[in-house]
């Protein structure tokens, strides 16, 4: 990270008075942080750090700027680190305690976690706990090890050495940089996800901008995948905002919020939105608000970014142009393949060393242009009864544009008909809203028979820790269901439709 360092000295320098970092403390006041002031503090804090003698730092809380003190510092001193996101389980987080050798634990963990000791100190005004580990195997220098919930229940070690974190966070702010520079990002997204501590507090510091970190609380963000879109409005009206990184979902959030009350989202300038596919109509419905939003994509073996529109390369549907800092390729069945600036390798008990191509799991295409298109998961192909290749996440991505099924995954194999099963408290308005969504797509594709259940996030066996669907436990539940609402087709005239739940 030696880039950013260098940034931070100089704008210490030649910029001392412009406010770098602004948001809450770990004790929920308000903190404000000049280029100067954070450069000393990131400074002695490393210091303190050091005279931990730990191997492995397990940070671990809600967004605050004591959050992004302890990281910088860490990487400062070139100390290994291991964010734990706050929506992992107890015991999600005890695994990553374990597998990642974790000696010092600052900040605050699930209560059903088990510390070996009390706390000891603080650093930042964040508890810290010591705990008595094996020695970690020998791992690239500084590393950050980023734990993906992926589709089962024990998260994964993704091994991230600072030249990889350095180098995707230097393509993403030099390709920002080409066009006007938003001067205020607001973090959104949890800093504990690789996607927002890059481009929630390395870019924007590489900029000289201001980052604004409030708790995800105060944004009305609940775990994963809850939302209170009031206090989601009065965070956009009290901070303004040019900037920001959302999922789709979340997206779809801010649209709805600028539609019924356009001065909360009048400052916004760029909207960066990853995670999963993003259905045109949402990317249509933020033009016709004036909001620039540019799809990407990425994953955490690439150091999250790989590819990403922006206002000069910028195409609706794409994923945009790979960035410098990676080399994209497709395999001969459209696997996405990627070279470059990636992964050092996996940590469970042992670490698995990483050399040469990533491959995704993604299906893409290039154009003529050079614009990437991702199709879906290569293991989530639905192939029907009538032999069409069907990735369900186009549908999903597409049901997202509707309020009431915002919550749907899409089942079919080896059926002649696909199936909605959709969290819903509002059935009748999610009928309604199929039909609107089966007129946009075409006959292959449209949905012929519908399965209701509570919400997903009632249901957390069904989703992942991030809120992504576990598709083989949605077969295992709705199987019987799928089978005995074989011959209650969906159509556009009489919706005879066949609802369980």
């Amino acid at each position: 990270m030696r880039v950013l360092f260098e940034r931070l000295a100089d704008y210490a320098r030649s910029q001392p008075d412009q406010v770098a970092i602004h948001g809450s403390d770990a004790s929920g006041d308000c903190l404000i942080l000049t280029y100067q002031a954070l450069w000393g503090r990131i400074r002695a804090l490393s210091e303190t750090l050091l005279a931990l003698d730990t191997q492995m730092i397990g940070l671990a809380g809600d967004n605050s700027v004591s959050w992004v003190l302890i990281d910088l510092a860490a990487a400062y001193a070139g100390i290994s680190i291991v964010p734990i996101p706050p929506f992992f389980t107890a015991d999600q987080q005890q695994h990553v305690l374990e597998t990642a050798r974790v000696d010092w634990v600052i900040g605050s963990l699930h209560p059903d976690v088990a510390l070996s000791h009390a706390s000891v100190t603080t650093l930042a005004g964040l508890p810290c706990h010591a705990r008595d580990v094996d020695a970690l195997p020998a791992l690239p220098p500084a590393v950050k090890v980023t734990f993906t919930s992926g589709s089962t229940g024990s998260p994964k070690g993704v091994v991230l050495s600072a030249a990889t974190l350095e180098s995707v966070s230097v393509s993403l702010a030099s390709t920002v940089s080409t066009t006007a520079v938003p001067s205020r990002h607001l973090v959104v997204l949890p800093l504990s996800t690789l996607l927002e501590n890059i481009t929630g507090v390395y870019v924007p510091l590489l900029l000289g901008v201001t980052t604004v970190i409030p708790s995800s609380n105060e944004l009305g963000l609940i775990g994963s995948s809850q939302l209170n879109l009031n206090q989601l409005m009065s965070g956009l009206i009290r901070y303004r905002p040019q900037s920001l990184v959302l999922t789709p979902a979340l997206l779809r959030a801010v649209i709805h919020l600028g539609e019924q009350h356009p001065g909360a989202v009048a400052d916004l300038k760029h909207v960066a939105v990853g995670g999963a596919k993003v259905a045109p109509a949402l990317l249509r419905a933020a033009s016709r608000l004036g909001l620039s939003v540019f799809e990407g994509y990425g994953l955490s073996e690439c150091g999250s970014v790989v590819s990403l529109n922006t206002s000069e390369h910028h195409c609706v549907g794409s994923v945009g142009k790979p960035l410098p800092h990676h080399r994209v390729f497709l395999a001969s069945d459209g696997e996405i393949m990627v070279v470059g600036a990636t992964f050092s390798g996996y940590l469970d008990r042992d670490f698995h060393p990483h050399q040469g191509v990533v491959a995704t799991g993604d299906i893409g295409e290039f154009d003529d242009d050079g614009f990437l298109y991702v199709k879906g998961r290569k293991k989530n192909q639905l192939i029907t009864a009538f032999g069409r290749n069907i990735h369900p996440e186009w549908i999903e991505a597409e049901a997202m544009a509707y309020s009431a099924l915002s919550n749907m995954v899409v089942l079919g194999e080896g059926k002649d008909y696909l199936t909605a099963i959709i969290g819903s408290d509002s059935p009748d308005q999610a009928k309604q809203q199929l039909i609107q969504l089966n007129h946009q797509l075409p006959d292959y594709a449209q949905l012929r028979a519908v399965i209701f259940t509570a919400p997903f996030h009632q249901q957390p066996h069904l989703i992942t820790a991030n809120g992504r669907p576990k598709r083989d436990v949605f077969c295992q539940q709705f199987e019987p269901q799928l089978n005995t609402s074989a011959k209650s087709l969906l159509t556009d005239e009489t919706l005879p439709l066949t609802a369980h739940s």
